[in-house]
Parts: C-alpha cells; sequence; structure tokens
C-alpha cells in the first residue's frame, strides 16, 4: 500500500491529472489474498485484478481456476504472444 501510495504522489505531482480513476494490479504479488480490497480501501481509488485471458476462450487441458491464479503474473507474456496477431 505504500509503494502504490508513492508512486500515486509521484504521478500527481508530475502530471497535469489530479485524479485516477481505477487501478489495474498485475505481477504476482496482484494475486496476494485481499489485495485488491486493502488497495481499494486505503487509497479509495476502484481497484481490479487484471487477467489477460478474460474474454479468451481455453483449451479443454487448461485448468481455469489455476490460469485465473497465475493470470496477473502472465500479463506481459500474453500480451506479447498477441503481438504477432491481427
Amino acid at each position: 500500500v505504500q509503494q502504490a501510495s508513492r508512486s500515486l504522489q509521484f504521478f500527481y505531482s508530475s502530471s497535469p491529472h489530479s485524479k485516477v480513476d481505477h487501478i489495474v494490479l498485475a505481477g504476482g504479488s496482484a494475486s496476494s489474498p485481499g489485495m485488491d480490497e486493502l488497495l481499494q480501501e486505503e487509497l479509495g481509488v476502484e481497484t481490479m485484478i487484471v487477467n489477460p485471458f478474460a474474454s479468451m476462450s481455453l483449451s479443454a487441458r487448461v485448468k481455469p481456476q489455476t490460469l485465473s491464479n497465475d493470470a496477473p503474473a502472465l500479463l506481459i507474456a500474453c500480451g506479447l504472444a498477441l503481438r504477432s496477431f491481427d
């Protein structure tokens, strides 16, 4: 929470914007239980955990719950994989 608060303070001081409407969490730490609720409560900004696979169809061999748990850490890999598609 402290690092997110500092990042927001830096953003406000280095940009013309004075408000953030939404925070999207990514990376391995985003999957920590309650992280999104804690940040939303402490910072007063709507917060959600990213899932780049949310609107993708999955193979039957993929376990949806496991993928959902790992999704925030796979955001960059997913984006890079999608670069080659039109």
